[in-house]
């Protein structure tokens, strides 16, 4: 068995799209899915299949099982564990006093042109690095200004849907999925 996360985007945000996070266990269960664990109500699903699925499967049928159970058409991005691992320990920045620390999982890989242009826009209130399918980030919290990060901005700039998660949550969902 393979131990896989799924991180969904929008759901439980500001009253729209609301989902029990036990009914999404229950949807990860009939889907015939393992050890199916959710953590907080943003959509982090901790899951195991058998060594022999398509990876590639997962995001449609999931996808597909969301939108049929629930009526929500959401991006949902899935990495292993051991992906997911490696992703956070090539974290690129020191966390600083006051600033905080998110990757953003990304359905594709964006151009190059794309990727630029968000790392250009790195300054003292917030940093970007684009990393093949995630895109490494510090945001510095106590900073006068308003940072432009979130998940909608990531997204305009690099014209692909994604997910943001701090490293907390990674942390914790990444201990889930080594607890099974």
């Amino acid at each position: 068995m393979i131990s896989y996360i799924a991180l969904l985007r929008g759901i439980n945000v500001g009253g729209h799209r609301p989902l029990k996070m036990e009914d999404l266990r229950k949807m990860f269960l009939q889907l015939g899915f393992k050890k199916v664990e959710t953590y907080i109500q943003s959509g982090n699903v901790v899951f195991e299949v058998p060594e022999s699925r398509q990876t590639d499967q997962l995001v449609p049928l999931i996808k597909e099982q969301i939108e049929e159970s629930f009526g929500y058409d959401v991006p949902v991005v899935v990495r292993s564990a051991y992906r997911l691992g490696a992703i956070l320990n090539n974290f690129p920045f020191d966390i600083k006093e006051g600033w905080k620390g998110y990757i953003t999982f990304l359905a594709e890989e964006p151009d190059s042109e794309a990727k630029e242009q968000l790392e250009s826009q790195s300054n003292n209130i917030e940093t970007f690095k684009v990393a093949g399918t995630q895109v490494y980030s510090v945001v510095n919290k106590k900073a006068d200004q308003k940072p432009q990060f979130s998940n909608r901005f990531i997204e305009k700039q690099l014209r692909v849907a994604g997910t943001n998660r701090n490293l907390r949550t990674i942390n914790k969902v990444l201990n889930l999925a080594s607890a099974e």
